[in-house]
Formats: structure tokens, sequence, C-alpha cells
């Protein structure tokens, strides 16, 4: 073999090496992402289920219509502008898995219903679970593996008008001040408004 062969030989080799190495760091990457539950098995976290599951005829998106807002922020879409991780609490309004369009998300018959999850969330995380102070509020609800939390917590701490410090008791007021900032971050625009609030918390 010649020395114009064996760069050659030399030169592949190295690109191969480095493509598999490459490939290995993205699937160890990918497998971190699936433990902490940032990816569901077989897909991106934003990916929608393929099985074209159906709305019900009743369903009612943010706009009054009763389409699936496929371009609006994943909450909005979703009629769950907290973004609450799909769990087995039987929320009411919330759809059923043959009917959720999301892998990771819950989704809900109406707007409303998604905002007074929202409320029923908060008001749990303060009263039984002893989270008042907003960053022990906000830890919770935007980790730190997936969101810059340190922001996060600064948008609502200078929506409420508090410090990082400061108590809060789960009074209709301050639940809706949260309510409206967190919608506002997690979906990047004012979705929520009083009215809705205050429909939401009567349905408490």
């Amino acid at each position: 073999m010649d020395k114009k062969q064996k760069k050659i030989l030399f030169i592949s080799g190295g690109v191969l090496t480095t493509g598999a190495i490459a490939t290995t760091v993205l699937l160890i990457r990918r497998r971190n992402r699936r433990k902490r539950g940032l990816l569901p098995q077989g897909g991106s976290a934003n990916m929608l289920t393929t099985n074209n599951n159906e709305l019900p005829s009743n369903f009612q998106n943010w706009n009054g219509g009763n389409s699936y807002l496929s371009n609006a922020p994943r909450g909005i879409r979703n009629n769950n502008p907290g973004n609450l991780i799909y769990t087995n609490i039987s929320w009411n309004g919330k759809l059923p898995k043959n009917h959720n369009k999301d892998r990771r998300f819950e989704m809900f018959i109406a707007p409303v219903y998604g905002v007074r999850a929202m409320i029923k969330d908060l008001k749990n995380d303060m009263e039984k679970k002893g989270k008042v102070t907003v960053p022990a509020l906000i830890e919770e609800y935007a980790p730190r593996f997936e969101n810059n939390t340190d922001a996060y917590i600064n948008t609502v701490c200078q929506d409420l008008k508090v410090n990082k410090a400061t108590k809060l008791l789960p009074t209709k007021n301050t639940l809706r001040l949260l309510v409206l900032s967190i919608a506002k971050v997690e979906n990047g625009g004012n979705y929520v408004n009083n009215e809705l609030f205050e429909q939401a918390y009567s349905m408490i």
C-alpha cells in the first residue's frame, strides 16, 4: 500500500470514528432527555400524535370555534394555558387520551377548564405543599432542566410586585395575578383575561 492509499485510509477511518462518536453522544443526550420527561418515547417533545385523534363535537378552541388551532402556542391550542403535564388527575373538562392530540400535556374541552385546572393546581401547591413564595411555586412549575427558571421567577415577581422572599396567600386576587403572569410566560402573550379567570374561579 503506497503513501497515498494509506493517507486515504487514515482519513476515512477518522471520519467514521468521528461520526460514530457524534451519533453516540446524540443518542445518550436523547436518552437522558427521555429520562427527565422531556421527550416522549419515539418522538420529539413537540410532536403531535400520529393517530389523527378526533376532537369531540363540543370542543371549543380559544377563538370560540371547534377546530384545533395547530399554529397557536401549545398551551392555547390545548386549552391548557398553564401547560399542565398529562397525568391521571381527573380534571373537569379534561379530554381523555383518545381525544388528546398532544403526547405530553393535558388538553381541555374549552379554555375555561384549562384555566380552572391551573387555579386548582396553584392553590394545591400553596395550601397543601406549602409553596408560598414565587420561587417555590415556579421551580416546581417550570423545572430548571428545561426552563430559564430564574428569568421566569423574575417576571412573575415583577407582575405580582413582590420580591422572592414574599410569602403569598392563596387569595383570589393572588391566584388571578399568578395565573395571568404564568400563562403569559408559558404562551408568550396575554391570552387569559380577568373575565375568563372569573368564570374559571367560579367553577372551583
